[in-house]
């Protein structure tokens, strides 16, 4: 019985799947196969009813799941023990939302690989429901997004910021510090990301809250586009302050206020509670070491 052993039938054993865990494990389905039966055949009992489309677990497999899940997080905690630092290789699937892309993204991964060349990064820009998605089938490892309004109990996560955002729109459609209210806001195009966006859902439930039927003449699922849309005067749109802030300082974007303000949004670093790996805790604290939404150059007019 070895680690890799153990590995490969816990993983397969939590995804629910062979294919999804030989990609997360970086090995061919085959080899996970391979791996599994060895472990079988030294314990001398089926891990996995495989007389389905499906495999599952047998009792055997059930009644040491756990156990296999404590082996590989000692196994992962000793060189925490020994005050060694980690040697991180492999690789590494991950998401971030677009933001951060566009932020402190770029050297995040500069400080990955200076520090751990042994460790390739694939990284998804995506938005912040297909990511979780993603994460919880355990497509990727992590995920670096806005907070979900939800509460997922197989995902784990760390706080990195919390952002502020506010109406903006083209000087020629509004002028700056303008006090408008939730009724106003109806007699405005607006310009939003689609429905996989956190934005969106907070705008749709400050909207509910506030009983506005906004004229939504755009959702675009990138925040780049929005803001060129915005620059273009197409429609009004609500914009995280320190990413435009360059723009609204050189005149190109105006900020309103609307009472009630929309509220604030968390970004985090998001993991499956289940992932005792060693690189998901350091590369968690470089997250929180790197990020830096004031990095963000704003958007070439």
């Amino acid at each position: 019985m070895t680690l890799k052993q153990l590995e490969a039938f816990y993983w397969a054993a939590s995804l629910g799947s062979f294919s999804v865990a030989a990609t997360r494990l970086n090995v061919t389905q085959s080899t996970l196969s391979k791996r599994i039966a060895e472990l079988e055949a030294a314990l001398h009992v089926p891990l996995f009813d495989r007389s389905a489309q499906r495999s599952v677990l047998t009792e055997h497999g059930t009644r040491i799941l756990g156990h296999a899940q404590k082996i590989l997080q000692f196994e992962s905690e000793i060189p925490q023990i020994l005050g060694t630092p980690p040697h991180l290789s492999g690789l590494c699937r991950f998401g971030v939302s677009e933001l951060t892309a566009l932020t402190w993204f770029p050297s995040f991964v500069a400080r990955i690989t200076n520090e751990h060349p042994g460790l390739a990064l694939e990284p998804y820009i995506d938005l912040a429901a297909g990511l979780e998605r993603r994460l919880v089938r355990g497509e990727i490892d992590f995920a670096i997004l806005p907070q979900s309004r939800e509460v997922n109990s197989t995902l784990t996560s760390i706080p990195l910021a919390t952002l502020e955002f506010a109406w903006m729109a083209s000087p020629r459609r509004i002028p700056a510090g303008t006090m408008l209210n939730p009724r106003d806001i109806e007699q405005y195009p607006i310009l939003t990301m689609t429905t996989e966006s956190r934005l969106t859902a907070e705008y749709e439930s400050w909207a509910s809250s506030n009983d506005v039927h906004g004229k939504r003449v755009l959702a675009c699922n990138s925040l780049s586009a929005i803001v060129g849309l915005t620059l273009a005067d197409v429609g009004i749109s609500f914009l995280p302050r320190l990413f435009v802030r360059k723009l609204v300082a050189s005149g190109q974007l105006n900020v309103f206020n609307c009472v009630p303000e929309l509220p604030s949004i968390e970004y985090c670093f998001k993991w499956r509670t289940d992932d005792t790996r060693a690189f998901i805790s350091a590369l968690a604290q470089f997250a929180q070491e790197e990020s830096d939404y004031t990095l963000s150059p704003g958007v070439a007019p």
